[in-house]
């Protein structure tokens, strides 16, 4: 797991490395900046003799990293332009010294307001280095910082961004009008939630987390709550085969699905399911539909149930059910189901009487959503999947681009006692005890119809397995995601459908089981 910080995390990480263990801040600043350098010597093809660069600095300690980054360009042989965002009589501390330090190597700083000319940047500038705002930046951008990003963004040379992109909120992701689109970010000591929280992630580019020399032992008395998961994490949780090992022993998946013209999705996640290692999987599914779910489903058992005058599960399909969830490791409810309000009604009895891991998805959280209450009912170890629509229709609350996803989805895991998968780019699975897990993996082919059918499948494969439903959850997601990305890579973005997904699920398996 890569730990991801606030800014205030980040603050006081450097406070308590600064001022209790002795570690001077220009020793950080050093570190910081010599990482940016780094990064664009990488982009110089290993020498910058000859590069023009131009460096866009503040007034805070993130101009300071650019007068320090300056100066080591400068000291490798690059033509170095440095603007900054105001006067040198106002710089202070570590970054007046950096400041300093560059004009004393024969480095000219010039000072920019609105009334001055702005640099007009030729297409001759091989790399921008923006350390205008850095990590402590909300709202918006305005006057001369608007007009010099503006600027920025506008001409082709790369931009490394110095921490994050100038106009991201490190917090939130969220971007003002006027935000730095940057080719890389060079972050330094955690990783920061904008950089992972779209539009921060699209603006950031290629992020570089870089050690500037805080000690261990200080990051671990923050509270990090969220995690960016790593394959290496997701390798160790794929459930293993005992040679001996029968059918009974990979568990049994009981899934309630379907309803006229949507039995694709009960297909899709009992197939992943499967694919995912589910020793027996079931499907409850309307009688007048147990005919096509048996032509389309080998593998699996078909259960015909009860069903209303709309051809929905009925609530009298209750006593039959029942077996099954004692049979049962892990059930899930909504691929496909209608939201008939008799349904409804049989999902609250089910709710009731069950104890087993929940997996609630699709039109199970529509139901959820048309009655409340019933959010209060969740058994212990449930798992809610909502994509943003549903999310709204559970909660009122609309994701735009002003919304704080970790304060919601932390408040509604904490209330319902449920894991929540938060599905989008990126996917956030917020936990009751305020753990969150960021999805590195998936891409923009995924957003077709019965993706999410197939995430359902394979969480409730990893349960019956014996996982626990919060880490099945996170664990799902990155399978789910990984799985989408082998066949994006097949079928391309466009052309991709949610069964090539569940195709790519035994490959990637095997990979992550290497």
């Amino acid at each position: 797991m890569i730990p991801v910080a606030t800014s205030k995390q980040m603050r006081e990480c450097d406070r308590i490395t600064i001022e209790e263990i002795g570690i001077p801040g220009l020793v950080l600043m050093e570190n910081a900046s010599r990482a940016v350098a780094i990064q664009a010597m990488e982009i110089f093809g290993g020498s910058a003799t000859g590069k023009h660069v131009v460096v866009y600095c503040g007034k805070g300690n993130n101009g300071g990293d650019g007068f320090a980054v300056a100066r080591y360009l400068k000291n490798a042989g690059a033509v170095v332009d440095v603007f900054l965002l105001g006067e040198i009589a106002d710089l202070k501390g570590d970054a007046l010294r950096n400041c300093q330090f560059f004009q004393k190597i024969s480095g000219k700083v010039i000072e920019l307001s609105l009334n001055s000319d702005l640099p007009n940047l030729s297409n001759d500038v091989d790399l921008i280095i923006d350390a205008l705002l850095g990590t402590g930046f909300q709202g918006e951008v305005r006057d001369l910082f608007a007009l010099v990003i503006a600027g920025m963004n506008n001409i082709s040379a790369p931009v490394i961004a110095v921490d994050m992109p100038s106009g991201v909120d490190a917090d939130s992701g969220l971007a003002a009008a006027h935000a730095v689109q940057a080719n890389a970010t060079v972050t330094f000591g955690l990783m920061k939630r904008g950089l992972l929280l779209s539009p921060g992630r699209e603006l950031a580019g290629e992020v570089i987390a870089a050690d500037i020399g805080i000690p261990p032992e200080v990051i671990e008395k923050q509270d990090i709550k969220v995690n960016l998961v790593e394959k290496r994490d997701v390798c160790t949780n794929i459930p293993n085969r005992h040679p001996a090992a029968h059918k009974g022993d990979a568990g049994h998946v009981y899934i309630l699905a379907g309803s006229p013209g949507m039995t694709g999705a009960a297909v899709l996640s009992a197939k992943s399911a499967m694919r995912t290692g589910a020793g027996l999987v079931a499907v409850g599914i309307p009688k007048d539909l147990n005919p096509i779910i048996e032509m389309k489903l080998d593998e699996a058992m078909s259960q015909p149930l009860p069903q209303t005058s709309s051809g929905n599960l009925a609530k009298s399909a209750l006593p039959e059910i029942l077996p099954r969830l004692d049979w049962a490791d892990c059930i899930v409810i909504g691929p496909g189901l209608g939201t008939d309000s008799e349904t409804g009604e049989l999902l609250a009895e089910l709710l009731k009487v069950t104890n087993k891991p929940l997996i609630i998805d699709a039109d199970g959280l529509n139901l959820l959503a048309a009655n409340p209450a019933l959010l209060d009912e969740l058994p212990v170890g449930t798992v809610l999947t909502p994509h943003p629509g549903e999310f709204k229709r559970l909660t009122g609350n609309s994701l735009d681009s002003t919304t704080d996803k970790f304060d919601l989805v932390s408040s509604c895991a904490l209330k319902w006692g449920a894991t929540v998968v938060l599905k989008g780019s990126p996917t956030i699975t917020g936990l009751p005890d305020g753990r969150f897990y960021i999805n590195p993996t998936g891409n923009p082919g995924m957003a077709t119809g019965g993706s999410g059918d197939v995430l359902t499948g394979i969480i409730a494969g990893l349960v019956a397995q014996g996982l626990d439903t919060e880490v099945a959850a996170w664990t799902g997601v990155y399978i789910h995601g990984a799985a989408g990305d082998r066949a994006a890579t097949i079928w391309g973005i466009h052309s991709m459908l949610a069964g090539d997904i569940q195709k790519c699920l035994s490959k990637t398996l095997k990979d992550l089981s290497l």
